[in-house]
């Protein structure tokens, strides 16, 4: 092998090996604070009930926020792609229309497609958009 390809590729493992430690060390470090952190809430469950089971407590999934767009952007793209179809649409024909303004591909349609309903929900109760149907069958228009 080329000497001087081993060289950059060397370096280039180094840099990565270094990346990946650091952020070993971080997550290491955020465990430790969240172990700690919980040990509080536990001993301040048993003060309140001492017959209390911290274990039994079902764990909660932390909520993973898609920054796709930045704020207020995603309202803006919804009424836009209303605006654009002049018609009532679905919420599928909604999230496809964002998908092609935006440039992301079909992968991300399954955490774009929730955020476009919460926020429909949103700009209904704001008064911008209406909302005809039900469910699945929905079609949502300007106001």
């Amino acid at each position: 092998m080329n000497d001087l390809g081993n060289k950059y590729a060397l370096a280039a493992l180094k840099d990565k090996r270094a990346t990946l430690a650091g952020e070993i060390a971080d997550l290491k470090k955020q465990v430790a604070w969240r172990i700690e952190a919980l040990s509080h809430v536990d001993a301040s469950l048993h003060l309140l009930d001492p017959q209390a089971n911290p274990n039994g407590i079902p764990l909660k999934r932390p909520r993973r926020r898609v920054k796709l767009f930045r704020q207020g952007e995603l309202g803006n793209l919804i009424r836009d792609a209303l605006r654009r179809a002049g018609k009532p649409v679905g919420l599928k024909e909604i999230v496809t229309a964002l998908l092609e303004a935006g440039g992301h591909g079909e992968s991300a349609r399954a955490a774009l497609t929730p955020r476009v309903r919460g926020n429909l929900a949103y700009l209904e109760k704001a008064g911008t958009v209406s909302k005809t149907g039900q469910a699945t069958t929905a079609k949502w228009h300007l106001t």
